[in-house]
Formats: C-alpha cells, sequence, structure tokens
C-alpha cells in the first residue's frame, strides 16, 4: 500500500509539474515586443501545432528526424566540443533507459515483449548490471568534469548536486540492495518458501549448501554443509525447483563484486533488515526524481525534442511571431546546465575582472528566466543582469555550441529589448573600464576606415592576412585568448592585446605589433581566430607579423 500510494503522489506531482511548465511556455513572455502583443496561449499554440503539422507532413520531416536522432538521441553538437560529455550522455541515457524498461517499467514491457521474462535470468540479469555500471560511470565522468573543468566548476549550482547526487543514490542504492540480497539468508527464505516444494530438512539442508557455495548466500554457522553427496543431492533439487528462474549470482558481476565485499558482514546486514531499507530508499529516491522531474535539468527529456525538431526546418527570423514566442519560453527549460555555452564563452576572462556570473551564458539564462517568471527577488537582480547582458559581444559562439539547440543569441537580444524598454539599454559607461582592466582598451577608438588594398601593398601583407580592417575592437580576440587569461597583468606584460595588435596594423603602426611581445608569445591556438565574429584571420596575422619582424633583423625591410 505505502509502495502504490508514493508511487501515485509522484506521478500526480510530474504531471502537474509538466502541466505547469507547458502552461508557462505557452504564457510566458521573454521580450517587451512578445507582451506588447499580448500573445494569448491559444495563439501560441495554435502556431505551434499549426507549424508542426505542416512540417511533418512536408519534405521537413526528413531534417527534423535527422535532428531529433542526431542530435538528439546521439548528441551529436555535444561530440563536436567534448568527447567526455557526449560519452557521459549517452553513458547516462542508454543505461537510464534500459533499466527503465528492464527493471522499472520490466513486467510492463519487456515482459510483454519476451516469453519468459525473468529479471534474475539472463540475459537480463547481466544486462541490468551492465546498464548500472553505464549510468554509474556517465555520473562519475559528470562529477569529475565539474571539478576539473574550471568554467563547470564555477557555474555547478545546488540545482545541479541535487540532480546528481539523486541520481547517484538510485545507482548505488540498487546496486547495494542487489548485492545484500545476493547475501541475505532471509531473502533466500522467502523466495524458497514461496516458490519451492522443498520441505523435507535434508532437502533444505542440501539446498542451502548449494545455494552458498554457487550463489554466493551467507547462512549463519551449521546451516550449511561441503559434503559432497549433500552437494550432488543440492544441485538436483537446484535444477529442478531454481535455475528455471535463477542464473548463477556471478553473471550480476557488479553486484555479485560488491556481495563479495559485504560478505564478512552480511550476516550483520541481515540481522538490521538492510534489504528492505535499501529497498525503500532505492525507489523512494526514484519516486522523488520523478516528482521532481519537470523542475529540474532532466526536464530537456522533453523540452529538447520539441526544440530540435522545430529549429531543423525553420529559422527564428521566419518564424511565426506567436510560435517564436513560445519557444523562447521553451528553450528557458530546455537548458541541461552542461555549461558547455560558459567554458567556450568568449568573454568568461571577464568574470575576473568583474564578479559577476550573469556574465556567463548559462548563469545569464537562468537570471532571464527568473526575471520574465517574476522570480527576481534575492536570486537575481537587475543591475546584475545588465551587466552581465553588455559585456556580451554577440558572437554568437554559445548559440553554435549548445547541445540542445537553444538560440542564445536571440534570447540576450530578448533581454537587452526588455532592458531598453525600462530604460536600461544604453551601455553602462562605467561598464568598459571595469571589465577591460585586464584588456585595456587602445586609447584609438571607433571603427578605423583604411584602404586596404593600399595597407597591404605599403605593408608588405600577403591576402592571407588581407582583411585586419573588419576588426571593430569588439574585445572578442582578447577575451578568447588563453595567454591573456593566464597572464597576471596582461597590458603590462604582453605589451599589446590582441584587438590592440590588429587595430595598430590596421592604422599601420607595423613596428608596434611586430614588436608586441603578444605576438612572439602566442600560443597559435586559433581560439582568437575562431571567435571573431568577422572573420578576422588574427593568428595568421601573427605569423606574418614574425615573418616580417624576422625579415628585417635578417637586413631585409620588414614591408619589403
Amino acid at each position: 500500500m505505502f509502495f502504490q500510494l508514493s508511487l501515485l503522489i509522484a506521478l500526480v506531482l510530474c504531471a502537474a509539474g509538466l502541466a505547469y511548465k507547458v502552461w508557462s511556455w505557452l504564457s510566458v513572455s521573454v521580450s517587451a515586443s512578445e507582451r506588447e502583443a499580448g500573445y494569448s496561449p491559444g495563439q501560441r499554440a495554435s502556431a505551434v501545432l499549426g507549424g508542426l503539422v505542416r512540417a511533418v507532413f512536408s519534405r521537413k520531416i526528413w531534417p527534423m528526424l535527422k535532428a531529433l536522432i542526431l542530435d538528439g538521441l546521439l548528441q551529436a553538437r555535444s561530440l563536436k566540443h567534448s568527447a567526455l560529455a557526449w560519452a557521459a550522455h549517452l553513458l547516462v541515457f542508454s543505461g537510464f533507459t534500459g533499466l527503465l524498461l528492464l527493471h522499472a517499467l520490466g513486467d510492463q514491457i519487456t515482459n510483454n515483449l519476451f516469453r519468459n521474462f525473468y529479471p534474475t535470468v539472463d540475459p537480463w540479469l547481466w544486462l541490468r548490471d551492465l546498464m548500472g555500471v553505464m549510468v554509474m560511470v556517465g555520473v562519475i565522468i559528470i562529477i569529475v568534469r565539474r571539478i576539473v573543468v574550471p568554467g563547470l566548476r564555477m557555474t555547478t549550482r545546488r540545482t545541479d548536486r541535487v540532480a546528481i547526487g539523486l541520481l547517484a543514490v538510485i545507482m548505488l542504492s540498487g546496486f547495494g540492495l542487489q548485492a545484500v540480497k545476493i547475501t541475505s539468508a532471509h531473502v533466500y527464505q522467502r523466495m524458497v518458501e514461496e516458490y519451492s516444494m522443498v520441505e523435507e530438512p535434508a532437502e533444505k539442508l542440501a539446498l542451502r549448501s548449494v545455494w552458498a557455495a554457487d550463489y554466493g548466500v551467507v547462512f549463519p554457522e551449521g546451516l550449511t554443509s561441503t559434503d559432497p553427496e549433500v552437494l550432488e543431492q543440492g544441485h538436483g533439487l537446484n535444477q529442478d525447483s531454481c535455475v528455471e528462474c535463477h542464473a548463477p549470482a556471478q553473471h550480476a558481476f557488479a553486484s555479485y563484486g560488491l556481495s563479495r565485499l559485504l560478505a564478512p558482514v552480511a550476516l550483520a546486514l541481515d540481522r538490521a533488515n538492510m534489504p528492505d531499507i535499501l529497498y525503500y530508499i532505492h525507489f523512494l529516491a526514484c519516486f522523488v526524481g520523478l516528482a521532481i522531474l519537470p523542475f529540474t535539468k532532466f526536464l530537456h527529456m522533453f523540452s529538447a525534442p520539441l526544440l530540435m525538431g522545430f529549429n531543423a526546418v525553420v529559422g527564428r527570423e521566419e518564424m511565426n511571431p506567436a510560435a517564436k514566442a513560445f519557444y523562447r519560453a521553451l528553450e528557458l527549460d530546455a537548458c541541461t546546465h552542461c555549461g558547455t555555452c560558459s567554458v567556450h564563452c568568449s568573454v568568461a576572462p571577464a568574470v575576473r575582472i568583474l564578479p559577476n556570473q550573469t556574465i556567463l551564458p548559462s548563469e545569464k539564462l537562468a537570471a532571464l528566466d527568473n526575471m520574465v517568471r517574476g522570480n527576481n527577488g534575492a536570486r537575481t537582480d537587475t543591475a546584475v543582469v545588465r551587466e552581465g547582458a553588455y559585456v556580451c559581444t554577440d558572437c554568437g559562439r554559445c548559440t553554435r555550441l549548445c547541445p540542445v539547440g537553444i538560440n542564445l543569441r536571440d534570447l540576450w537580444a530578448a533581454l537587452k529589448e526588455d532592458l531598453d524598454q525600462k530604460g536600461l539599454g544604453k551601455p553602462i559607461p562605467e561598464l568598459a573600464a571595469k571589465a577591460w582592466q585586464a584588456a585595456e582598451a587602445s586609447r584609438h577608438q571607433g571603427q578605423v576606415k583604411v584602404n586596404t588594398a593600399a595597407l597591404r601593398k605599403s605593408l608588405g601583407y600577403s591576402a592571407q592576412g588581407a582583411n585586419f580592417s573588419e576588426c571593430y575592437s569588439c574585445k572578442t580576440c582578447t577575451n578568447a585568448c588563453p595567454l591573456v587569461f593566464r597572464t597576471e597583468n596582461p597590458a603590462e606584460e604582453l605589451d599589446l592585446l590582441p584587438h590592440q595588435v590588429i587595430f595598430s596594423v590596421a592604422v599601420g603602426m607595423k613596428e608596434e605589433a611586430m614588436g608586441a611581445r603578444m605576438v612572439w608569445n602566442c600560443l597559435t591556438c586559433y581560439q582568437c581566430q575562431e571567435a571573431c565574429p568577422n572573420l578576422v584571420p588574427i593568428t595568421d596575422i601573427f605569423y606574418e607579423l614574425r615573418n616580417m619582424a624576422a625579415k628585417a633583423a635578417r637586413g631585409g625591410e620588414a614591408g619589403a
């Protein structure tokens, strides 16, 4: 009764949470223009469903399915930036899905698909442990990455720890439950009384002896025998009564290994009724996870496929405005808080100067979520969000890297539109001075208008490094540079910062550019070049400057 009641409560809470989330997608407005337009839930639902129906019954169904399979199930986008993150996702997703089908819903699903399904025989017994090990390895990778990778460690929230911790409790209690059941004499006795026809004392002794020797059950002293004749009789009884439903416990390789470690204290654990205790811990943890699912990162199991599928068939610019309002609200709940956007953010180094984590995309998204849902208060501050919004250089890297396809660049535009309506839209004058202490701006400001062809000819640049005039000093390259990030005082130790080197080139200050220690200490990692929103070949230009300086050192003219 307790089990059924707990499951019912968890299902009701989960359903209520999902209903609340769906309603928020139909009613929450992210930008000021959406609030002014006042799209009703019915308008949004109609626009979204209409778009999905048109996509399903058209050629667009194929790119939608491709996105769902490659980006949704196989996480191809994650693989592009981190093999470990990709492996962790696949291990946790595949393993947990397998456990759901083989274990939690085995009687309802697997039993109807396969005849004579018993979870305690092979291949199901072995597969269950394999799936559990996959999930545990995935959880370990997640924990290690969040400890080792600075950007992930910085952005890990309490909700992340709760979700990961709950998953770990479910898995550890599951393995522990299986291990103590293997060693438990009481569990064995209940099983014999319920399913076996063995009644004679001698037969009971023989069967216990076999289960102690072959299955790992730990009995009190004197209840088993090692006599060959007794064991032979026990094997016969086991063959008649047990093997159809029970494979050797060794096949559950992980649980059996743990049971061997617990064998010295197995009798004490049995007396403490540990199998029942772990049973309640395991299933209550599962029910708690089910109940809070709509309010954790695992909600992306529902929101991300919908988002990725629709993104594959229609661009944000061409999207129906009412549908765009829905998907913007949906994106607030599609985030898995994997930290990819923050780890690779072009302006992430600014966090060490400005103690404001809303500079980082994942934290800015959470702050935006709090703002539009009226959860501002103690958790976020408009001034803090404003500061984070205007440090962003709109390079679009976060959008390109997001594993679930959230259009973060579009959300930042909506955020700035909202701030502008509140009279907070202009950049903060003092923000630049604070944000770029480690990358002090050149005294030359503004877009430089130059004749690229003439400069290339006069300075001696090849076509490879010709488009330096496209630089508009957004400083994305400087913020993406690991050398700048690792240097205590970049402005002094590197002479010029990456954006200042390019500026110097653009105005014809070749000697200053060639002599800058930034050019000679460059790691040639190409992060600056990859991050540049205007595709300026920054690293290639540094190579050009080195070559020019080397030629000058050999007695030639640098610009010849």
